[in-house]
């Protein structure tokens, strides 16, 4: 963690003031839309939860982040472990990463990027970091290779090294809500930039169950709840009207968050 300690919500906000930018016609469209106080509250929220999942008692020397997409989750990253060799992977695909002020971003915060298809093989060797981030990517992968992947990532880990991974929760109320409406949670698989929306949502009983098959431990298991973007007024009484069954039932909540934590050689379970 930062020197000043765990990074707070409103300390991640302020940071995120000078990073948050329309890199891509996507984030521009986002932001004239929702408008950027409120996106800017719902990223903090997202990333003060993933940092909680960091272990405390021992600051990661390597970090892999899996898509660095906008660059908030990376400049956070490189304020709260400042003494980290940060690496990021992006898709080859995805334009705007390449663009000079993009590079120019990346030196700013201290992370190294590398072009890969994470649905094939990483470029690194056995055990190359102590912590890899995949935050709000797995729901974006095509369902059968997940287990590779998984499997790639429990590879580049050193043994015991933790793998932080937050996903949208398939089983929460809004997605729920979505299905009695006749909507899926789910979207079109449309090709972006070689990447895709969300082609499955996991429940956390199937995210553990992937993870302890491709060689992790799964000890840290939590649910969150998002700051709304987008929801209509009705959906946002109906939200604050749930939230003492959120409350009692987690399952209910937006996000699924672990940390899991990659198993020795021959240790299986």
């Amino acid at each position: 963690m930062s020197d000043d300690g765990p990074l707070s919500e409103t300390a991640i906000a302020a940071l995120l003031a000078d990073v948050a930018r329309g890199w891509d016609p996507r984030a521009a469209d986002s932001l004239a839309t929702h408008g950027r106080e409120t996106l800017l509250r719902h990223e903090a929220r997202r990333i003060a939860d993933t940092l909680a999942l960091l272990d405390g008692r021992h600051a990661p020397g390597r970090v892999l982040e899996i898509g660095t997409g906008y660059l908030t989750l990376a400049a956070t990253l490189h304020r709260a472990l400042p003494f980290a060799r940060l690496v990021g992977v992006e898709h080859p695909g995805r334009r705007y990463v390449w663009t000079r002020e993009y590079q120019a971003a990346l030196r700013v915060h201290g992370t190294a990027l590398v072009a890969a298809d994470i649905e094939r093989r990483l470029p690194f060797a056995d055990g190359a970091f102590d912590t890899v981030v995949f935050a709000e990517v797995v729901e974006h992968l095509s369902p059968n290779a997940v287990p590779r992947v998984l499997a790639e990532l429990a590879r580049v880990l050193r043994a015991g090294g933790a793998l932080v991974l937050t996903t949208p929760n398939l089983a929460a109320w809004t997605n729920r809500e979505l299905v009695m409406r006749g909507h899926s949670p789910q979207q079109p698989p449309v090709d972006i930039d070689g990447t895709h929306p969300h082609l499955r949502l996991y429940t956390m009983a199937e995210l553990v169950d992937l993870l302890t098959a491709a060689g992790f431990d799964v000890p840290v298991r939590a649910f969150h709840d998002r700051v709304p973007v987008g929801v209509s007024p009705v959906r946002r009484a109906l939200s604050a009207a749930l939230a003492p069954a959120r409350r009692f039932w987690p399952a209910l909540r937006d996000t699924c968050a672990v940390r899991a934590e990659r198993r020795a050689a021959g240790d299986a379970r």
